[in-house]
């Protein structure tokens, strides 16, 4: 096995063999071999260090005090984690929906009591009062089973331990944005981002949510925590959705999706 003295070593294993030895969830061997620090806790973050200098027999002293001079100087981006004890459960329904129903209950008990004072034969006002309570159950039913199918799709989509994956050789035709000026890429969310200028040599990285701009009349390469985005382009928009890292190349107006190695060889031999 080779030997590991750096931490670009451990990020030339791959998330894959880094959570084979180590047993750390995938998903959180991402974030820390893209420094995504804003997205984990002090404890977690210093224990995952722990467990890959102790499995790899390394000092990553280095990245330690990089973390803490990142929470240091960015401690408005550092994302407050949610209690698990005040955290409501998934499937509990909000509050309005239970005043609704009871509304509902209420409204059509007057409405069979009206109707019993009344005649055997229901009036007109009566009639309206029962059918319209129907519709605004039937409307709530509606409703619960919608939030209930869109708690499971989102449930689905953001499981760390989902084999999602995306292909996309060439995401936009170099044709298509021969004469853009720029690129956007919009992140779906926060995302650590890295950008090399292929001609001087200048790197820039960043976390952030909001659209990267990519001025396309120079040659990058780039890497991002993870590819769940849309990039806009002249022609359009194309979706991507892979949780884990992925490598671009902008070159004469087009921005193709390439491989770790290819990265890596276009980089010097270096992850970033």
């Amino acid at each position: 096995m080779k030997q590991c003295n750096t931490f670009e070593d451990l990020q030339a294993l791959g998330t894959e063999k880094i959570h084979e030895r180590t047993h750390i969830s995938r998903d959180k061997v991402e974030l820390v071999m893209t420094k995504s620090y804003s997205e984990i806790g002090r404890v977690q973050f210093m224990g995952y260090i722990s467990i890959l200098e102790r499995e790899y027999d390394i000092d990553l002293s280095g990245i330690k005090e990089e973390y803490t001079d990142f929470c240091r100087n960015n401690a408005e981006m550092l994302v407050p984690k949610q209690s698990v004890i005040l955290q409501s459960p998934s499937n509990s329904k909000p509050k309005w929906v239970l005043a609704g129903m009871i509304l509902i209950i209420i409204l059509m008990a007057g409405g069979y009591f009206l109707q019993g004072k009344m005649s055997t034969e229901p009036s007109e006002e009566v009639m309206n009062l029962t059918t319209s309570a129907v519709e605004v159950a039937d409307e709530i039913k509606d409703i619960n089973g919608t939030e209930n199918n869109e708690t499971n799709a989102t449930a689905t989509v953001v499981s760390p331990e989902a084999n999602q994956s995306s292909v996309v050789p060439a995401l936009i035709p170099a044709q298509s944005v021969a004469s853009s000026k720029q690129l956007i890429i919009h992140p779906k969310y926060k995302v650590w981002y890295g950008m090399i200028d292929l001609s001087s040599g200048a790197r820039v990285q960043k976390i952030t949510g909001d659209p990267i701009i990519i001025d396309s009349t120079k040659s990058w390469l780039i890497v991002l925590g993870h590819g769940r985005i849309e990039i806009e382009f002249l022609e359009g928009k194309t979706l991507l959705n892979d949780k884990n890292t992925v490598h671009f190349v902008c070159e004469k107006g087009a921005l193709k999706q390439i491989t770790q190695q290819e990265f890596i060889e276009r980089n010097g031999g270096k992850n970033w």
